[in-house]
C-alpha cells in the first residue's frame, strides 16, 4: 500500500494530468455503462423506478470516483472510487434476493453477503498470515471468491423460481464480475508482459456486470407490469 491506497502497474507513470492514463481513460465504460442502463429504462416505459435509480446513480458515481481517483490518486478520490461501487453491490444483492426472497430476505441477505465476505478476508489473513505480504489486490481474493459463490447460489435460485431466460442475463453478469476480479487481482503479475497492468479490463467487465445487473431487475419489473395489466384486462373481462 501507498499513503494513497494500493498500487498498480500504471503507478508511476503519469501521462498529461493523469497519473494512470489507462485506467483513468477506461472510467468512461463505466459512466457510458451507467447511460447505457439509463435508456434501457426510458425504453421499458415504467418510469423511473426509484430502486434503479439508485442504481443508476451509484454506477455513475463509481466512474466519476475512480477516474479522480486514478487521475490523482488523493485519500479523497479514492474513498470515492470505493464507497459508490461498495453501496452498489450491497443495493443490486438487496434487489436481487428481494425478487427470490421478499424483504426481509433481502435486508438480511445484503448485510450477510458483505459480512460474509469480510469475514472470509479476515479469517485468511489470520489463518496464513503469509496472505499480509501479498499486495491488497490478492488479499481481497477470499472475499471474491465468497461473492462470487453467494452469486452462483443465487443464479441456481432464479433459474428455478424464475427461468433461464430472466436468469442467463444475470448469469453472464456475475461471470463478467468474477473475470473482472480476476483481472484486478493479477494486475501487478503481469506489469512486465503488459505494462500497463489488467486493472483496466476491471472496470469494463465491471461495468459490463453493473448493466446487466440493472437490466435483468428492469426486465423483471416490465415483466411485472405486464402480468399486472394482464390480470386487469381479465378482471374487466369477467365483468363484462
Amino acid at each position: 500500500m501507498t499513503p494513497h491506497g494500493p498500487l498498480y502497474c500504471e503507478t508511476g507513470h503519469p501521462w498529461l494530468f493523469m497519473a494512470e492514463p489507462v485506467n483513468t481513460i477506461t472510467n468512461a465504460f463505466i459512466v457510458l455503462a451507467a447511460i447505457l442502463a439509463w435508456r434501457e429504462v426510458r425504453r421499458a416505459k415504467v418510469g423511473m423506478p426509484f430502486d434503479l435509480t439508485i442504481l443508476l446513480f451509484l454506477l455513475f458515481a463509481t466512474g466519476i470516483g475512480s477516474f479522480f481517483w486514478h487521475a490523482f490518486r488523493t485519500r479523497v478520490a479514492l474513498a470515492f472510487d470505493a464507497l459508490p461501487g461498495l453501496l452498489f453491490l450491497f443495493v443490486f444483492s438487496g434487489l436481487w434476493i428481494n425478487r427470490l426472497f421478499g424483504r426481509w430476505a433481502a435486508i438480511f441477505g445484503a448485510f450477510g453477503l458483505l459480512i460474509a465476505a469480510a469475514g472470509s478476508i479476515y479469517l485468511t489473513v489470520t489463518l496464513f498470515p503469509v496472505m499480509r505480504t501479498f499486495p491488497p489486490a490478492i488479499s481481497l481474493a477470499p472475499g471474491y471468491a465468497t461473492i462470487s459463490l453467494i452469486g452462483f447460489s443465487l443464479v441456481v435460485v432464479t433459474v428455478r423460481k424464475i427461468g433461464w431466460t430472466s436468469a442467463e442475463i444475470v448469469a453472464g453478469a456475475l461471470v463478467c464480475a468474477i473475470t473482472a476480479a480476476v483481472c484486478r487481482s493479477i494486475d501487478l503479475a503481469v506489469c512486465s508482459v503488459i505494462p500497463f497492468g489488467t486493472h483496466f479490463l476491471w472496470h469494463i467487465l465491471l461495468s459490463t456486470a453493473a448493466y446487466l445487473g440493472i437490466v435483468f431487475l428492469l426486465r423483471q419489473k416490465v415483466r411485472e407490469a405486464h402480468a399486472s395489466t394482464g390480470s386487469c384486462f381479465d378482471r374487466l373481462s369477467m365483468r363484462s
